[in-house]
């Protein structure tokens, strides 16, 4: 936006008066390259299929009103794959906690509660929370996706207006090496 564009002219032009020298290709003002994704939802689906076979039912999920699928990773066309509950899905080594110790990850999505331990101080839950750094967590564990539940008594936005941006285009940077959902095939956020 023309606002965007002052303000990094601005940051240029002090960077220039504090004697920085630039880097990189043109100056200060450096190129991004962006990847926009948009999800069709008549072309999508969600379900929950039993495992073990049996007589019980997959069970499908509308999109927008129990589950929504985020573009922000490159989400894989098909994917099959077992839930493996985790709690808040954390591991922090230093506070003695591992939420999926035990648990098999391989191949697997992750469900999560998208919260932190009150017991934990603030920098901690901003870094541990970040679905980024969750990410990094489960994908070492050998995750392909995620499933995180937010608390309804903590959301910050409620689910009917959350939802509604749904059908926005994402964004995320077209070079994968600077993508912090590298290698997530799915990303879902749950209607608690």
């Amino acid at each position: 936006s023309p606002g965007h564009k002052r303000a990094a002219e601005f940051v240029a032009a002090e960077f220039k008066k504090a004697g920085l020298e630039p880097a990189g290709v043109n100056g200060y003002l450096q190129p991004v390259m962006f990847k926009s994704r948009r999800i069709l939802e008549e072309k999508s689906s969600l379900a929950l299929v039993p495992s073990g076979g049996g007589a019980a039912k997959p069970e499908s999920l509308t999109l927008g009103e129990d589950a929504t699928i985020s573009m922000r990773v490159d989400t894989a066309p098909p994917l099959e794959a077992p839930l493996v509950f985790v709690g808040y899905g954390l591991n922090i080594p230093e506070r003695n906690i591992n939420d999926f110790a035990g648990l098999n990850l391989k191949g697997a999505i992750v469900v999560y509660i998208s919260a932190t331990p009150r017991s934990l101080p603030g920098p901690l839950q901003a870094h541990f929370g970040s679905a980024a750094e969750r990410w990094q967590m489960y994908r070492a564990a050998g995750a392909v996706g995620t499933i995180s539940i937010a608390n309804p008594k903590s959301m910050d936005i409620p689910w009917a207006r959350s939802t509604l941006a749904r059908l926005h285009p994402a964004k995320a940077l077209a070079d994968p090496s600077l993508q912090d959902g590298a290698g997530q095939q799915l990303s879902i956020a749950m209607n608690p």
